[in-house]
């Protein structure tokens, strides 16, 4: 069981309710300007914690960070008649039709967005422009051939990931 237990300058052991061999994992941390002794305690008395546990790990845990997400409402200039899956799109290559245009929440700007060709792993930069919540992104593919873009690739300029994105593919033809 762990314990939060509250201690005072100077030697430790004697303020401790048990001998100190029963607390393992021991540190000394300071909890709004006070000083506890924390320890995962072995032994079988009844201790009763000076501040609680959950809370003080709960305050310490990693802050897990809400992605922003990007949605994608409209693939303009894909070719007529192909089948495609869920999040599949159909595209003449070097075209200057072909635009994804959707929301993004982030303040008005521009950025690059990095598209990934299956077969050869060459990644191709596209221009992505943010006015108002909306982003605009043309997609004029150099190559023919299949090409992603996904959270990671969007992500790849950033050390942790801001954006979530579910896996796009664009058949070039």
């Amino acid at each position: 069981m762990q314990v939060l237990l509250l201690i005072q300058s100077g030697a430790i052991a004697p303020q401790l309710p048990d001998s100190i061999t029963l607390f393992k994992q021991q540190s000394i941390v300071d909890i709004d300007g006070k000083a506890y002794f924390f320890a995962d305690y072995i032994g079988s008395k009844a201790l009763v914690s000076d501040y609680n546990v959950d809370d003080y790990l709960a305050s310490i845990a990693p802050k897990e960070t809400q992605l922003i997400p990007v949605i994608i409402d409209n693939v303009a200039g894909q070719l007529e008649g192909y089948v495609n899956n869920e999040n599949e799109y159909t595209v003449p290559q070097s075209s200057d039709a072909v635009i994804a245009t959707g929301k993004l929440a982030i303040p008005d700007r521009k950025f690059k967005v990095p598209f990934k060709r299956v077969d050869t792993g060459r990644v191709q930069l596209m221009p992505a422009e943010v006015v108002e919540g909306v982003f605009t992104l043309p997609l004029k593919f150099e190559t023919n051939g299949v090409w992603i873009v996904n959270q990671a690739l969007i992500n790849t300029d950033y050390e942790q990931d801001i954006f979530e994105l579910t896996e796009r593919k664009f058949s070039v033809i």
